[in-house]
């Protein structure tokens, strides 16, 4: 068994978080598709349809948000405390600023960039963008609880790509600070507090500490660094992907 006091796991958590930064600036920062896109010669094609592929994965993972909760009810019954941190990052996504939530941000930069909802939502996914939704589903189903929190640590780094999302759709592509209003929300749910609640990285991180300090087991082939990582990994064939199809 695995146990740390909260000073030794909030060390590791900063590790991890330093070691996500790093993996991000190394693999989907120098993806052409992210160079080209905040040089603004990035295809228009290319980024309608990651964000085709971005849109299916969305309310994936929003709903595993959902099913965590269940599956894991055991340890939130346990840590009550822990409740409320994780009720008001739901009720972030699926309540702000009003019901569905950030599906409804969603869709509106979609329609900025010339897709329809359905598009935006229902069409399908590319073989290896499914790899990211499919990850995290694997570990929530089949795996033991810390895989999952661990694979959503990249929270914090995507909030802080979405600002370099921003930056390029209303410097290069003309959209409005309000039609790029899925990056903004993003960067700062992610990375900050807001409203009143805890970023999104930072609940993660607080679920994480009290699962360490109460002793997990790692799985072989699953370790902590390992469900950390490799999201970021799928981040970049995400784009990859794209970048090929478009090209």
């Amino acid at each position: 068994m695995i146990e740390m006091g909260q000073e030794q796991a909030e060390e590791l958590m900063g590790d991890l978080a330093a070691k996500i930064s790093k993996r991000w600036k190394g693999m989907v920062d120098q993806t052409r598709f992210m160079r080209e896109l905040k040089e603004g010669k990035l295809k228009r094609e290319s980024i309608k349809l990651f964000y085709q592929n971005w849109g299916a994965f969305v309310p994936v993972i929003n709903s595993v948000y959902t099913a965590v909760f269940y599956k894991h009810l055991w340890f939130f019954v346990k840590n009550v405390d822990l409740m409320e941190v994780y009720t008001e990052k739901v009720l972030d996504e699926f309540g702000h600023p009003k019901p569905p939530g950030h599906i409804q941000i969603l869709i509106g930069t979609g329609n900025a960039l010339g897709l329809t909802a359905e598009e935006v939502l229902l069409s399908p996914m590319l073989p290896k963008a499914r790899a990211l939704p499919d990850f995290h589903r694997t570990l929530l189903v089949d795996g033991l609880i810390q895989e999952y929190w661990f694979s959503v640590l990249w929270e914090g780094a995507f909030g802080e790509s979405c600002l370099d999302w921003f930056k390029a759709l209303t410097l290069h592509y003309g959209l409005t600070t309000e039609q790029a209003s899925y990056f903004s929300k993003h960067h700062e749910a992610d990375t900050m507090d807001h409203l009143d609640r805890k970023a999104h990285g930072a609940v993660t991180k607080t679920v994480l500490a009290r699962l360490l300090q109460q002793g997990i087991y790692e799985r072989p082939g699953y370790s902590m660094e390992y469900c950390a990582l490799t999201p970021v990994d799928l981040v970049a064939l995400m784009m990859d992907e794209v970048y090929k199809t478009t090209h």
